[in-house]
């Protein structure tokens, strides 16, 4: 199936009867997230460097489409994961930023970089942007890109277009894409729904690429364009403890994901059913930090007075790091204890050493309040202690 045939995801809301793993929530779609047509050209010139290999310029084209009357969206991202791991994406436009940018165009180089020039006749085009766009896909599996809400009027519906590079073994025909959609709307109070990702499968023709026109790299000198740097990852790790409290977090996450981190929330979990203990164990160890959310719950269970058999996540996530935490103490400066508006100091569990090591007190949801925590996080250096990472 290839783009121009429809391919899309639903942007859809559940109620908060339960995870998606229950058979109970609603679903309420209000838009979806749509591919237009791409468009796929052969690339040659190409520098040695990539023997054995061919290189395709790909312009996606996808449109956000919202329903009249739904709420405005603070932000959405799409994203782009391969199927074929012996393909790689090794550069990507638009780039991230964190402030609107001004229409650019590129060339491309031999060694598959996208070029900044000053020329009206250059192949890629990429339009202004009106917000804030953090890209994803440093790994050069996926690639993602997130469109951030410049205000209160929400993220813009319509048309948008990006470019990548892709590098694919010679002779492919074919190549295998996800499309991932994940989003987030701006919800009046009391109203008892949250998003949920989706995704679908979808292919693109290469052999109807060599009818397209042939884009001959260029021989060109200086710093170029390719996939963005390594995002921080971190995990959230936070107990259920009613709805006002869940909805903090999920606006935490929100703060962390807008200043360009790339938060790991079981929310964003897609799928009918999750063994829920081996995703945390397998998030956690591929996360550069984790955020612990103080709270009642957390320090009970933390501390071992936690009685009851609710709250199983918590529990198998603060299991997990506590038994990571026993055999690499020096992972202690990676734990971030945060305590978020309606909760304090004495709701961090003792073994992250509340009163003796750094903790984040964020009194508001707002960019300012959790400023100390992001140049905590970009001044240090992500963990790299595992050993199989």
């Amino acid at each position: 199936m290839r783009p121009e045939d429809g391919i899309g995801v639903p942007l859809t809301l559940v109620d908060n009867s339960g995870r998606r793993i229950d058979t109970g929530p609603e679903e309420v779609v209000f838009g979806a997230l749509r591919l237009s047509r791409w468009h796929v050209h052969p690339v040659a010139g190409v520098h040695a460097a990539f023997p054995g290999k061919a290189a395709h310029l790909v312009k996606i084209n996808y449109d956000l489409r919202i329903d009249p009357g739904a709420p405005v969206m603070r932000w959405f991202e799409i994203g782009f994961p391969l199927a074929d791991r012996d393909s790689t994406v090794v550069a990507a436009v638009p780039r991230g930023a964190t402030e609107p940018q001004p229409a650019t165009s590129y060339a491309l180089s031999r060694n598959l970089e996208f070029v900044p020039v000053d020329n009206s006749a250059a192949l890629v085009h990429i339009p202004p942007t009106d917000g804030p766009v953090h890209v994803y896909g440093a790994s050069g599996d996926s690639i993602r890109w997130l469109h951030v809400a410049p205000g209160r009027t929400g993220v813009r519906p319509g048309s948008y277009s990006a470019w990548i590079v892709l590098l694919t073994p010679g002779g492919r025909t074919e190549q295998k894409f996800r499309l991932t959609a994940r989003f987030e709307p701006r919800l009046a109070d009391g109203d008892d729904f949250h998003p949920v990702p989706k995704s679908t499968e979808f292919s693109i023709s290469l052999t109807e690429s060599t009818r397209s026109p042939l884009v001959e790299a260029e021989k060109r000198g200086g710093s170029g364009v390719g996939l963005p740097r390594p995002s921080p990852r971190v995990f959230i790790c936070y107990a259920h403890e009613d709805e006002t409290h869940k909805k903090k977090v999920r606006d935490f996450a929100d703060l962390l994901r807008e200043s360009g981190l790339d938060p790991r929330i079981d929310k964003d979990q897609e799928g009918p059913r999750t063994e829920w203990d081996h995703w945390a164990l397998r998030e956690i160890r591929e996360a550069d930090f984790v955020a612990v959310i103080a709270s009642p719950t957390c320090k009970a269970v933390g501390e071992g007075t936690y009685e009851s058999t609710g709250h199983p996540g918590i529990r198998s996530e603060l299991g997990v790091i506590r038994n990571l935490l026993q055999k690499h103490p020096e992972w202690r400066s990676y734990l971030l204890p945060i305590v978020l508006p309606g909760c304090s100091t004495d709701d961090i569990p003792m073994f992250l050493h509340p009163a003796t090591m750094d903790h984040y007190i964020v009194e508001a949801l707002t960019r300012t309040e959790i400023e100390y925590l992001l140049k905590t996080i970009r001044a240090t250096q992500p963990w790299q202690g595992w050993g199989q990472r």
